[in-house]
C-alpha cells in the first residue's frame, strides 16, 4: 500500500492518546533524495522526547528509533521512513507523582502523523 514519504518537517502522534510531550528528530535527514521538495527520512531515524506525561508521571524524556515498514522501496539503499510507520516501544522516565521513589517509568510509541508531504508516496 502506498503511503507518502516521510520528510524534513513531518509530524507524529503517540499511539495512545493519554499520552504527551514534545517529539524532536535527532537523527539526520538524506542530503541526497527529496519527495516534494523537502529532504527524506530513512530507517532507524533517532527521536527524542521531552515534556512527557503518561497522565500521572510528569516531565518524562524518552529517546527511540523510529522503523520504517516498506517492504518494496529503496532510498541511498536504506527503507525510507513513511506516513504511518512507529518508533520502537521508547521508556520514558519522569517525576513520580508519589514518591517515593521521585521519579517513574512508562513505555510509549509514536508514529509518523503527517508525512510533511503529499506529493511522493511508496510501497
Amino acid at each position: 500500500m502506498s503511503k507518502e514519504l516521510a520528510v524534513v518537517g513531518m509530524t507524529f502522534k503517540f499511539v495512545n492518546p493519554a499520552h504527551s510531550g514534545t517529539v524532536t528528530v535527532t537523527g539526520i535527514a538524506s542530503t541526497k533524495v527529496k519527495a516534494g521538495g523537502q529532504y527524506i527520512y530513512k530507517n532507524n531515524l533517532t527521536i527524542s522526547i521531552t515534556a512527557g506525561s503518561d497522565g500521572s508521571i510528569t516531565n518524562a524524556t524518552g529517546t527511540g528509533t523510529m522503523v520504517a515498514t516498506s517492504t518494496k522501496l529503496k532510498t541511498e539503499n536504506i527503507i525510507p521512513l513513511r506516513k504511518g510507520d512507529k518508533s520502537i516501544v521508547i521508556t520514558m522516565t519522569g517525576t513520580n507523582p508519589s514518591p517515593p521513589p521521585p521519579t517513574s517509568t512508562y513505555t510509549t510509541q509514536v508514529e509518523i502523523d503527517n508525512a510533511g508531504q503529499t506529493k511522493v508516496k511508496g510501497d
